[in-house]
């Protein structure tokens, strides 16, 4: 069967050369088995990337086609799919979950690395061969279990053209969305304008009625015009494959006019405002050569492309100042000159550049658009960058540049792009699913060139001809100058990948986690970054992943870091971590300065921020040469009053144990010049103060652990009060001190069989819960709220507990399941200092000091805690790497020049305090 199929097909070319092992051959070869032979059955994958997948890479047409060619198909069910599960049956497929019976598993975009089936041939867009970091885990997983890939953007004709691929589909995408993205963006610079009238592409139901759309916007050009502020519209187009094509498809339904590069300054000028003008652009707009004499002798695109690193790029000059827009659908790689830099693109925003949008269809992040630093996506498809600070904002009235770079625009007509692309790979398909993929690779005669050269891996090594990613791989490695482990993958870790990955502090980062799902999601959405599964308890693991890093970030509970502060000063790499500095990890400060290593703590919201802007207020204060009399800082992580009507007006991001503990902790805190000690188990009993900090809010606090120490590291000897403490909203004290008296934090006591809520409540309070309350001191009106809270809570109902679990692990679990954020909702962080100062005249001053952060909407993030945890983290990081920060041992960042720089940095980033100073009038 398998040689009459490959003789049937008329797509046999050459050889490749021949075969040697790459390095990752080896790492798991104890456990690798046989590919198996091909058995002419074809798996067709879920596509799971996000919920606009819904292209196939076979339709029903095309599975009926195999079948009568006598192959078996199994199609994994999918409600998202463009075609039903039915239509599949009815063309002859098998719908079952299960595909791993087939030798070849075709799909659209990348497997999922627990879905990868070993031994197995593999067809997808796999974003591999220019060795991009965020795919760099799927090569590893592909080698490691034997898969033989083959990726589609590779599949090539005898004159090196792709015989596969979506690049028609992506540039109609790409043009329509920028054309309404261009509309979206003049509305928010104030100005309506024609491209309102049309929809984004997945608006519609086939590429025709989008094209019915764009012929309305012309005809609405042709009688109103572009806005006058900025007309006449000019579109810059890139690349001459099918990407561009698609693009200028578009364009070309719009009243048109083709120019030139050599038009474009008089057209800018005084062009039409009633036509859409489109410039095709060519290498020789795009780059020229160094020296100016060769220049002058005329562009010559073989020398450009055999000897790019004689050349510098020019488009920011010769085009850039004079478009409007940019459609970039050309290929690129790193031996040429990027298309626009940071810096150029800051210079032309600057210098009256028209430049408004950029729909940079290639979706290469740090590409031939360096500030493409991130993949936008069919649900949010453009970001406004800003030049002058690097940083994006999804806001169409934000300062900056309109930037698009989702990554799968034929995702928007699904229908179309699944039924051409299945046309093109249906003719592959039988000989590759009777193939034998033990063979080395240029050994593989029993398929075409076209699919051999395609071949990423095979047998547990790169194919000769992508042995180059491995080179790639150490280079981008060099490239991406310091690198960084960040242990956990938690809430906090997003806001710090992303400041490290898009600053300038040239890091590469690792993120390694038990929870190797949560990494690779959060390593694929950033360049320069990957993962790695790791269990901190696995001493030599850790060691050698340290020792490859040049930073470690701790995010991990902080039970952890003390060994993992034994790994990094072993191997004389700086440690960061957020957590408060225990006693375990003091008592390794002499250690980490003799191998002078600096191990910085603390450097989160509270503790962190906090430190910062108290160390700073206080130097302030002592630079006038008055003395602080009174230190108070109230901090806490909340809903937002819009989302906190829910039982005790609290909301949980993780797990609530860590609070419910708190509660069960010891205080002490100076006030009016006398010590107070609250009890361990008594802080919601004895502790609770109303705080009147933001006019509008009810909030009520505690004090935060031993407030004493602090008061010596922040050298505060003459102050009579110093105090930190925790916010809450108004009656969660009340509340938790109820739960407290019946026993649900206890570690000790576990649910019985049968147990419900209602019932262990019951039973700790006697068979009378109100009883119970008022006899332990509470007046009617609190007993009445109580038990409206623990209605809310659930402690009241008929809810299964489960047998064995500690109460305080099951209140934990219920809280978490009725008080978790929900779509939309945000969170608020709030941080308070107050300090009383006496100036050298003898007068008092009040200096107040306010953060109030408000977070993403849920999930999309990140959340205020999130940011304000871990981008303090991350600037702490840039610090040590740029050698800010050059002292050793365990520290904590109370230097008041660290403090300065990084609060100007938080501030930069939207995180900053309002101060405010009132007199105090003297007692009379």
């Amino acid at each position: 069967m398998a040689a009459a199929v490959g003789a049937a097909c008329s797509v046999l070319r050459g050889l490749q050369a021949s075969s040697t092992l790459a390095t990752l051959a080896t790492r798991h070869a104890a456990r690798r088995g046989m590919a198996i032979k091909g058995n002419g059955i074809v798996g067709v994958r879920r596509e799971t990337k996000n919920r606009w997948e819904r292209r196939a890479p076979l339709t029903p047409k095309n599975v009926k086609t195999l079948v009568r060619h006598d192959l078996k198909v199994l199609v994994q069910p999918s409600n998202m799919r463009i075609f039903t599960d039915d239509m599949y049956e009815q063309a002859g497929a098998i719908v079952t979950e299960d595909i791993s019976e087939a030798s070849l598993i075709v799909g659209v975009k990348e497997v999922p690395l627990n879905q990868i089936v070993p031994d197995r041939t593999y067809m997808c867009f796999s974003h591999t061969i220019k060795a991009q970091e965020y795919n760099m885990p799927l090569l590893d997983a592909m080698v490691t279990n034997n898969v033989r890939l083959i990726d589609y953007e590779r599949m090539l004709d005898e004159n090196g053209k792709r015989v596969i691929g979506f690049g028609r589909f992506a540039g109609c995408a790409g043009m329509i969305d920028l054309l309404r993205g261009l509309g979206d963006r003049l509305l928010g610079l104030g100005c309506t304008n024609p491209f309102l009238a049309m929809g984004y592409t997945d608006y519609y139901h086939s590429l025709s009625a989008a094209k019915t759309a764009v012929q309305l916007v012309g005809s609405n050009m042709l009688i109103a015009g572009a806005p006058h502020d900025f007309a006449p519209i000019i579109v810059a187009f890139t690349g001459r494959g099918k990407v561009t094509q698609g693009a200028l498809e578009i364009f070309e339904e719009l009243p048109h006019e083709y120019i030139t590069v050599a038009d474009l300054p008089i057209v800018a000028k005084s062009g039409d405002t009633k036509t859409v003008y489109g410039v095709k652009l060519q290498k020789k707009d795009l780059a020229a050569h160094r020296d100016p004499a060769v220049a002058a002798k005329g562009f010559d695109p073989t020398h450009y492309s055999q000897h790019p690193e004689e050349y510098l790029p020019v488009f920011h000059e010769k085009v850039a100042p004079y478009i409007t827009a940019l459609l970039n659908g050309m290929y690129w790689d790193n031996q040429f000159p990027r298309l626009l830099t940071r810096d150029q693109m800051k210079e032309l925003y600057h210098t009256g550049g028209r430049l408004t949008a950029i729909a940079d269809v290639s979706a290469d992040p740090f590409g031939s658009i360096e500030f493409t630093e991130e993949l936008t996506t069919i649900s949010n498809p453009f970001l406004v960058y800003n030049p002058d600070t690097g940083e994006s904002k999804y806001d169409w009235e934000a300062e900056g540049v309109l930037l698009g770079s989702v990554d799968n625009l034929p995702a928007e007509l699904p229908l179309e792009a699944s039924n051409l692309f299945g046309e093109m790979l249906t003719p592959y398909i039988p000989e590759l699913a009777w193939s034998d993929p033990t063979k080395d690779v240029p050994e593989q005669l029993d398929i075409a060139p076209t699919l051999r050269d395609a071949i990423i891996c095979n047998n547990g090594t790169l194919a000769p001809s992508y042995e180059y990613i491995s080179e790639l791989r150490s280079q981008h490695a060099s490239d991406n100058g310091r690198r960084v482990l960040m242990i956990g993958s938690g809430l906090v870790s997003a806001p710090v990948v992303h400041r490290l990955t898009t600053s300038n502090a040239n890091a590469s980062v690792t993120v390694a986690s038990a929870d190797y799902d949560a990494a690779l999601g959060l390593a694929s959405s950033y360049a320069k970054t990957s993962a790695v599964k790791l269990d901190v308890n696995d001493q030599e693991q850790l060691a050698s992943l340290v020792q490859e890093h040049d930073i470690v970030i701790s995010l991990v509970p902080y039970t952890f870091h003390a060994q993992i502060a034994d790994a990094c000063i072993a191997s004389g790499t700086n440690l960061v971590t957020a957590s408060y500095i225990s006693d375990d990890m003091q008592a390794r400060h002499a250690a980490a300065k003799e191998a002078g290593v600096t191990v910085m703590n603390e450097i989160g919201l509270d503790p962190g921020i906090d430190h910062l802007a108290a160390v700073t207020m206080i130097d302030d204060a002592q630079r006038e040469g008055a003395v602080v009399e009174s230190f108070v800082s109230w901090c806490g992580g909340l809903p937002s009053p819009f989302d906190s009507t829910c039982p005790l007006a609290y909301k949980f991001s993780w797990s609530p144990k860590g609070v419910l503990l708190a509660g069960l902790n010891s205080a002490r805190f100076l006030r009016d010049g006398k010590i107070h000690e609250i009890k361990p188990g008594r802080l919601f009993h004895d502790g609770v103060e109303d705080v009147a900090i933001v006019p509008g809010l009810a909030l009520e606090g505690v004090p935060n652990r031993d407030s004493m120490p602090y008061k010596d590291i922040y050298k505060l000897d003459d102050a009579t009060t110093f105090f930190r403490g925790t916010l809450r909203y108004k009656g969660f004290g009340e509340v938790m001190a109820a739960v407290q008296d019946l026993g649900l934090l206890n570690a000790e006591t576990k649910a019985n069989d049968g147990d419900t809520w209602q019932s262990v409540v019951a039973s700790a309070a006697n068979k009378d819960i109100e009883g119970f309350l008022l006899q332990t001191g509470r007046s009617p009106s609190q007993t009445k709220r109580i038990l409206h809270e623990f209605t809310g809570l659930g402690l009241l109902s008929d809810a299964p507990i489960a047998a064995g679990v500690p109460l305080i692990d099951g209140l934990s679990k219920i809280l978490l399941d009725r008080l978790a954020y929900k779509k939309n909702e945000r969170d608020l962080v709030l941080l308070a200092h107050e300090l009383v100062v006496r100036l050298p005249d003898g007068t008092k001053e009040k200096r107040a000091a306010t953060l109030m952060q408000v977070g993403e909407p849920f999930p999309q993030g990140p959340s205020a805690m999130a940011l304000t945890v871990g981008l303090p983290t991350a600037l702490a990081v840039e610090a040590i790497l740029d050698g800010t920060v050059a002292e050793t041992g365990v520290l904590r960042p109370t230097d008041v020049q660290l403090s300065r720089r990084l609060l100007s940095q938080l501030e930069e980033a939207g995180i900053r305090f309002v101060e405010t100073t009132t007199p105090i009038q003297p007692d009379t």
